[in-house]
C-alpha cells in the first residue's frame, strides 16, 4: 500500500504549520511553544509525530503510532508500515539498534525563529545495509547514495 506524496507533503507542511503556532494561553501566563529554546531533537521529536498524525488523519488506511521502538510510526491493517524520519541537519538518522528496513518519509526542516521550514521530503525503501552505524553514538545515519535513492516529492 503506497503513500500519496500529496499527502506527505500536505502532512509535513500542515505539522510544520501547527508546530508553529504551539503554545499556551491562560491564568498562568503566556509562551509559545518555541520561545522555550527548545533543544533541536526535542522539536525534531514533536516534528516527526506531527508528520505522523497528519498522515494518518488525512489517509485512514495508516494508524498513527506515537511510542516507537519497534513499531513503524504509521501501521495498515495488512501489515505494512512506515517509518518517519525529520531532521535539521543533513543527515537522516535512524536508531543504531533497529533494522532501518522498510519504507521512510524524510522531512528535512530548519528553524528559523518561529518558523518551521521545510527543505526536503524524500520516501522509499530502504535495507539496514542503507545505513551507517558509527561507534560510540545512538545513531545509524543515512548513506548518502542510499539517500540519493530515495524518492524527492519536495521540492
Amino acid at each position: 500500500m503506497e503513500l500519496d506524496p500529496e499527502v506527505v507533503r500536505t502532512a509535513a507542511f500542515q505539522a510544520a504549520e501547527i508546530l508553529e503556532g504551539m503554545g499556551y494561553t491562560g491564568r498562568h501566563g503566556s509562551i509559545h511553544l518555541l520561545n522555550l529554546q527548545l533543544q533541536s531533537n526535542t522539536v525534531t521529536a514533536i516534528l516527526h509525530n506531527m508528520v505522523a498524525w497528519q498522515i494518518a488523519k488525512m489517509d485512514k488506511r495508516w494508524t498513527f503510532r506515537p511510542k516507537g521502538g519497534a513499531t513503524p510510526d504509521l501501521t495498515a491493517e495488512n501489515g505494512e508500515g512506515v517509518q518517519i524520519k525529520a531532521t535539521s541537519n543533513t543527515h537522516i538518522k535512524g536508531n543504531k539498534v533497529s533494522t532501518n528496513e522498510g519504507f521512510f518519509v524524510a522531512v528535512k526542516y530548519n528553524r528559523l525563529g518561529y518558523e518551521i521550514k521545510i527543505n526536503e521530503i524524500l520516501m522509499g525503501r530502504l535495507k539496514s545495509s542503507d545505513w551507517i552505524r558509527p561507534k560510540g553514538t545512538q545513531w545509524a545515519i543515512l548513506k548518502p547514495g542510499s539517500e540519493e535513492r530515495l524518492r524527492k516529492i519536495y521540492p
